[in-house]
C-alpha cells in the first residue's frame, strides 16, 4: 500500500486493474433502489437496517482497504457500480476528487449538519466521524515528570524515550496524514527531523497496527506511542480488551496557541462521478449525518460525530475542548504525497 501511493496515476490504475481481475466482481449497475458503497470502514449493520426500512433502500456493501477501494473504482472507471465510496481517511478522499471520480453537490441537510471544514470546498466529500492523535503511555512506566514532558509531538524524540516508543508502521495512511498536516505547518525539514526521531527512539517497535501499539504499551513491550485516539477507548471501554486505566492513560497534545494543535482526520463519504443513483446517495448521506445516526456510527467505533448536535461517547473528552490543528483537511491531502516521500527518506518501514 505504501508504494501504491507514489505511483503515478497511470501506474495505479493499472495496478488496481489487477486487483479488479482478482476479485472477479463484474461491474453491474445498482438497481434504482439499490445503493452500492465501496466502504473502507466498518459500521453497524442496525444504523444501514434502519436507512433501509426508512427509505425502502437496499445497501450492498463491498468492504475492504480504503487505497484498494479507490484504486478499484478508479481502474473501473464509468463502469463501475460503486455509487459511495466510504475511506478512513480525507487524503484518499480528496485524491479522488482531483482526479474527477467524485460528485459534487448541494445539500442544506449536510451543510447545517456538518461543519466546512470537515467537507471538501464543493461537497465532493464529507465527513463521518472524526479522530485525532494523541500520545499513549503507561502511567506504571512513564513518570510524572516525563508526563510534563510529552505536551508535543516532538517530545516523543527526546533521548530518554529511546527504546521506549512505539509506532506504527509508516506505509499506514495514519501516520502518513499526519506527516502531511504537519509539513503543511512547519515544512518538509521539520518533518523529516521529526520522523527520523521517531524511527530512533522506536527502533524494532513498529507494529502493524494502532491497536497493536495500544496493547504494547498497556503490557509493557513499549512505554508511550502515538495513536488514533479511538484506540485508547477501545483498549479501555471495549470488554474484548478492558485494559485497566492503572496501565493506559493518554496525552493531548499541542494546545497551547503557539503549538500545532493536535493533528486530526475524518472516515468519510463521497458519491461516485459515476453513479445512476445520485439522489438516493445524497439521501444516504444526509441520513447518516443527521445527530441520530452520526451519534450511533461514532460512538459505535469510539470516535467523535462530525456532526456538533450528536453525542459523543460520555467517556471521552469533549472534541469542543480541544485545540485541532488550522490545516483543513483539503489543504494536508495535497502533501500526502511529499509525506510518504519523507517517510521513506527517514527510513521509517
Amino acid at each position: 500500500m505504501d508504494r501504491k501511493l507514489k505511483f503515478s496515476l497511470k501506474t495505479a490504475l493499472i495496478a488496481a486493474a489487477v486487483i479488479l481481475m482478482a476479485f472477479g466482481i463484474p461491474a453491474t449497475k445498482a438497481l434504482a433502489g439499490e445503493l452500492v458503497i465501496y466502504s473502507g470502514r466498518h459500521y453497524v449493520d442496525a444504523i444501514m437496517d434502519e436507512f433501509t426500512k426508512q427509505t425502502g433502500i437496499k445497501l450492498t456493501f463491498h468492504r475492504g482497504g480504503t487505497v484498494e477501494l479507490f484504486n478499484r473504482m478508479m481502474a473501473e472507471g464509468d463502469r463501475t457500480p460503486a455509487d459511495l465510496l466510504i475511506t478512513v481517511d480525507a487524503g484518499t478522499l480528496e485524491r479522488a476528487r482531483i482526479a474527477g471520480a467524485l460528485h459534487p453537490f448541494t445539500s442544506d441537510v449536510i451543510n447545517l449538519a456538518i461543519p466546512a471544514k470537515l467537507r471538501a470546498p464543493d461537497n465532493s466529500w464529507v465527513g463521518l466521524t472524526t479522530r485525532t492523535r494523541v500520545i499513549v503511555y503507561n502511567p506504571e512506566l512513564v513518570t510524572q515528570e516525563e508526563i510534563d514532558l510529552l505536551n508535543s509531538y516532538s517530545a516523543v524524540t527526546l533521548p530518554q524515550f529511546k527504546g521506549r516508543l512505539g509506532i506504527r508502521t509508516g506505509s499506514n495512511v495514519y501516520p502518513q496524514s499526519h506527516a502531511a498536516m504537519m509539513i503543511a505547518q512547519r515544512g518538509e525539514a521539520y518533518t523529516l527531523a521529526w520522523l527520523k526521531g521517531l524511527v530512533r527512539n522506536a527502533g524494532d517497535n513498529i507494529f502493524p497496527s494502532d491497536m497493536r501499539v495500544v496493547e504494547a504499551v498497556a503490557a509493557g513491550e513499549v512505554h508511550l506511542g502515538l495513536v488514533n485516539n479511538y484506540y485508547v477507548y477501545r483498549g479501555l471501554l471495549d470488554p474484548k480488551w478492558n485494559i485497566p486505566p492503572t496501565r493506559l492513560a493518554y496525552i493531548v497534545p499541542e494546545q497551547a496557541t503557539d503549538q500545532l494543535g493536535q493533528a486530526f482526520n475524518i472516515s468519510g463519504i463521497a458519491i461516485s462521478a459515476h453513479s445512476k443513483n445520485k439522489e438516493n446517495a445524497v439521501k444516504f448521506i444526509e441520513f447518516l449525518t443527521g445527530a441520530a445516526a452520526n451519534a450511533d456510527i461514532a460512538q459505535g467505533n469510539h470516535e467523535y460525530p462530525a456532526n456538533p448536535a450528536a453525542a459523543a461517547l460520555p467517556q471521552m473528552r469533549p472534541l469542543i475542548e480541544l485545540r485541532l490543528s488550522p490545516v483543513p483537511l483539503a489543504v494536508m491531502a495535497r502533501y500526502m504525497v511529499p509525506a510518504i516521500d519523507l517517510i521513506d527518506k527517514a527510513g521509517y518501514r
